[in-house]
């Protein structure tokens, strides 16, 4: 895509951030750590992933429908899952804000509503599988930066779980560096093509997406250097730092 294809790159960061912080959210649901207190204010902050999985289908669409572009199957099948995804999660998020059902049942609808999202993320990674760095890059936006994400919404959240703030950073380093090395072997191409054709913008776009991602895993992990409490304000740069590392590599593509 090229960088004036902004529209269709942010529909997917978008998609893929909510999604991937969803599935982080319902696991620390699951765990049963968080107080009653506690999940009553981390689903407030849900409407943020509503209005990311909102803003990702309105962009796609407006997008297609004045570029006159044919959609290709797998695409408009990824965008069919997502909203799927969006109304089983809504359904979820309005049973727990109304206590419909037993704490079990929801519960059980919970994690309906995460295999719908992993399933998400298993189609994603198929349909990209021919381009590992692109699976890479997918990778890294759906689950490290929706762990970042959901890292956020707990500290918007003022949960009291301190296993979660030393864990979930660990948790995102580490699918970085599953990212970095399948998708750093992939460079050598893009460095051939800058060479033989001297066309050089697709490796100067991923290798700074690669920079970005490092960087905010390193912002991600600033409260655990300095031995702090995680600040709002350090998670949204850290996010920033997300949203432009995948919107990079979406222009390298």
């Amino acid at each position: 895509m090229a960088w004036y294809e902004w529209p269709l790159i942010l529909s997917s960061v978008f998609y893929q951030l909510a999604i991937g912080a969803f599935i982080v959210l319902g696991g620390c649901i699951l765990t049963g750590k968080l107080c009653f207190g506690q999940m009553d204010r981390l689903h407030r902050t849900m409407p943020a992933l509503w209005l990311l999985l909102f803003s990702g289908l309105f962009l796609r669409e407006i997008t297609l429908i004045f570029s006159q572009v044919p959609v290709a199957y797998t695409l408009g099948q990824e965008a069919l899952m997502v909203v799927g995804f969006f109304a089983l999660a809504l359904i979820y998020w309005f049973a727990e804000k109304g206590l419909v059902g037993s704490d079990r049942l929801r519960k059980a609808y919970l994690m309906l509503v995460i295999a719908a999202g992993v399933g998400y993320l298993l189609h994603g990674l198929m349909v990209r599988s021919e381009q590992w760095l692109v699976a890479s890059h997918f990778l890294a936006t759906t689950l490290c930066g929706g762990t970042l994400l959901a890292h956020a919404s707990l500290v918007k959240a003022e949960h009291k779980v301190d296993e979660f703030n030393r864990t979930l950073p660990y948790v995102g380093a580490g699918i970085m560096v599953v990212c970095l090395l399948t998708g750093l072997p992939q460079l050598a191409g893009l460095a051939t093509l800058a060479e033989t054709q001297g066309d050089i913008a697709p490796f100067i776009a991923q290798v700074t997406s690669l920079g970005l991602l490092i960087a905010a895993v390193g912002v991600w992990f600033m409260p655990l250097l300095t031995k702090s409490k995680p600040a709002l304000n350090v998670m949204t740069f850290a996010l920033a730092l997300i949203i432009a590392s995948s919107y990079c590599a979406g222009v390298g593509y």
